[in-house]
């Protein structure tokens, strides 16, 4: 993905259903009350791929990020240890999917495509397909991300289709990502929060009506852009490089750092929590 500077902005809401927060006053003072998710039926328990998108959002405790060998780690209740991914792209070139996987990592987010910042043209990421199939092989989990520069609907829908075409009904473990970022590249510069949210709705429609879950990608600058009254059923992944997220809105998968490190891969990468899973109170 980018190679952001700190993320800056307060962030506004994302696509996912917030947990109610009872605020009580009692003996002159506000206590806020923390409780458990309610008991909505939902199996919070952790397989090794994505929980499903019907399930209520979890909040998260900050006590329980931890940082490990370099890394962050997320612990829940019962001893659900929250995996870690990467997300990568034609940047790390050739990746050792077999060492990566040996290496604690838990899932991969595979740059599909993406379009360029200045002629605006589509393209397929040029290492997707020997991604996919070798952290497949490895046994890793995959989801994919777009990198798009859409400054119309119309554009969002192009790269929704394109996506959908590179895809071409393989299947999934993750979600299939729109990563908008407007404070990168030409074509965005100016781009106003009506258009940006036109553009983001019109991607996460058309990759959910080809079977796919949509979610969105960005940093507080980015979000901002975002009318989240309009993507209130669209989760976030949400990037902020910090040992716990500021952020107070649910999110699911949480990028940390683009600078890890990880065997079979030659470079920096970035290291990302799947947090769809942590039971938890906040």
């Amino acid at each position: 993905m980018r190679r952001r500077s700190q993320p800056r902005w307060h962030g506004c809401g994302c696509g996912c259903a917030l947990v109610a927060v009872w605020a009580v006053l009692t003996l002159g003072a506000i206590v806020l009350l923390r409780s458990c998710l309610p008991d909505d039926g939902y199996d919070y328990s952790y397989e090794g791929s994505w929980e499903s998108s019907s399930a209520a959002e979890p909040y998260y405790e900050r006590e329980r990020f931890q940082q490990v060998d370099g890394r962050c780690i997320y612990e829940g209740a019962a001893d659900v240890v929250c995996p870690t991914g990467v997300d990568v792209s034609a940047y790390q070139a050739d990746i050792d999917w077999q060492a990566v996987a040996a290496d604690g990592i838990g899932f991969a987010m595979i740059r599909v495509g993406w379009r360029g910042n200045t002629d605006g043209y589509l393209h397929e990421d040029i290492c997707f397909e020997q991604n996919y199939a070798s952290a497949r092989e490895a046994g890793l989990p995959c989801g994919v991300y777009f990198f798009s520069q859409a400054t119309t609907a119309d554009e969002a829908r192009e790269e929704a289709e394109f996506t959908l075409d590179l895809l071409a009904g393989r299947e999934l473990d993750y979600p299939v990502v729109f990563d908008f970022e407007p404070n990168d590249g030409h074509r965005l510069s100016g781009i106003d929060g009506a258009t940006a949210t036109a553009c983001a709705r019109t991607f996460c429609d058309i990759i959910a009506d080809g079977g796919y879950e949509p979610v969105i990608y960005g940093n507080r600058y980015d979000l901002q852009y975002l009318d989240a009254a309009q993507l209130s059923d669209v989760r976030v992944w949400f990037a902020e490089y910090a040992s716990t997220p500021s952020r107070e809105e649910p999110f699911s998968l949480w990028q940390y750092t683009s600078s890890g490190s990880v065997a079979g891969i030659g470079t920096p990468v970035d290291l990302n929590l799947d947090l769809s899973a942590a039971p938890s109170t906040h």
